[in-house]
């Protein structure tokens, strides 16, 4: 079961660091795998007990929990045997083979029932048709209450605000169609400021990307921020991950201590990536620092996107759905709009972190990258000079052959780009 092997591998992964801890990786990765096992145990416990689950994708913990449900535990990031998932997306309910492997895999766990099926799944209005629609077939298949948000092609306080209102419905929709369920504001806003907390830490980091060399690993830049308190059982603990992995990042970059032995190269990642340690492990035999991984909520996870916060940006004190919309990142997430929205903070984080060159990872079935591919490249060709590799592959279901080709076409633009360089 899922849950079970879930529990098994983190406190492998746990022990792991304790007895072979690579100096490469942040020391706060153990805290965070802690905070994610306490957090499966306690969901695991909940499910047995009968309580509600929730599915509110883009929106923030802490309204799931203000209108009393317990967050979802299907992202699937951390799925072992991925394949059985998705033979039973395909097999059984007739969903096509080619698709994206991480919306399809949140589709395929509760689906298989070794999770919790939800009681309310909200879904987003986005370019990317698997993200919009798995929720909309989980919400069908699960009988669950459905509701889905949209977004304006701005993020000014017209954009904010009319994705509140959405947020208002939605708490009037599910608290007359769930009995039990009581919006609890006071909650919301408690969990809001704890949020806003490890935001700021967060985004203090950011300048460090500029440091050479760039303190972070390429798999820790693969992560995006780690547990947040809106949605982590123990709100305090994941603060004080956020604010631990903060420190740690300050403390490196002050004694000079890179992420990769001796960094020759800075490339941003875009996307997504396969799973497993190879590529990564690859880029630091190399001496690349990967010093900004492109995904949606990325821009404005560290500062880029909307830096200041409330009265300073709005002019207005934010209503509490107001600040769980823009804390949600959902008016400022860059997978869900424009081309621009999705390009221009890219050129602009190369043009600051000084990136030497882009991999661009062309999932299978993720049509909206692929669209946006030849944009993406002469954007950073004629404005920064930035070479782009189009890599193809898949998160989970790269064969091994399929992975080291996919590493020595990679291998071959760094070589090409390092020497470049000199």
């Amino acid at each position: 079961m899922f849950i079970e092997e879930q529990i098994q591998n983190l406190h492998r992964r746990i022990k792991n660091i304790e007895q072979n801890p690579r100096p490469e990786y942040l020391k706060s990765n153990k805290l965070m795998y802690e905070i994610e096992l306490e957090d499966l145990l306690h969901a695991n416990e909940a499910w047995q007990e009968g309580k509600p689950f929730a599915w509110l994708g883009h929106i923030t913990g802490g309204l799931t929990k203000a209108l009393g449900f317990e967050p979802n535990i299907a992202g699937g990031n951390r799925v072992i045997d991925a394949q059985r998932f998705w033979d039973l997306l395909v097999s059984k309910f007739g969903f096509p083979e080619h698709s994206c492997d991480q919306a399809m895999m949140m589709l395929a766990l509760p689906l298989s029932g070794e999770v919790p099926l939800p009681r309310l799944v909200v879904g987003s209005r986005v370019p990317c048709d698997p993200e919009r629609f798995a929720p909309m077939a989980l919400a069908k298949y699960a009988g669950a209450l459905f509701f889905e948000l949209s977004k304006l092609t701005s993020n000014d306080y017209e954009g904010l605000s009319f994705c509140a209102e959405q947020l208002g419905e939605l708490v009037e929709f599910t608290e007359k169609s769930i009995p039990g369920i009581k919006y609890d504001e006071a909650k919301l806003i408690e969990l809001l400021e704890l949020d806003q907390q490890a935001a700021n830490f967060i985004h203090e980091t950011y300048e460090l990307r500029k440091r050479v060399p760039c303190p972070l690993s390429p798999q820790d830049c693969f992560r995006i921020g780690g547990p947040r308190p809106g949605h982590s059982h123990n709100p305090t603990r994941a603060l004080e991950y956020c604010r631990m992995y903060r420190d740690e990042l300050f403390e490196r970059a002050e004694k000079g201590i890179g992420g990769v032995p001796e960094e020759k190269l800075r490339i941003a990642w875009m996307a997504t990536a396969p799973f497993g340690r190879s590529t990564f492990d690859l880029l630091s035999k190399k001496g690349v620092s990967m010093v900004w991984f492109h995904y949606g909520i990325a821009a404005h996870s560290y500062g880029v996107i909307n830096s200041r916060f409330g009265d300073s940006l709005y002019g207005k004190k934010l209503t509490p759905l107001e600040e769980t919309a823009r804390a949600s990142m959902w008016t400022t997430n860059t997978w869900g709009g424009t081309s621009e929205e999705w390009v221009n903070p890219l050129v602009d984080i190369c043009r600051d972190l000084k990136v030497d060159a882009v991999v661009d990872f062309l999932q299978v079935g993720c049509i909206t990258t692929k669209n946006l591919k030849r944009i993406t490249a002469q954007r950073l060709r004629e404005e920064l000079n930035i070479p782009t590799l189009d890599l193809e592959g898949r998160q989970r279901f790269n064969s091994e052959a399929g992975l080291i080709e996919m590493n020595k076409k990679l291998e071959d633009f760094l070589d090409l780009c390092i020497a470049n360089k000199k």
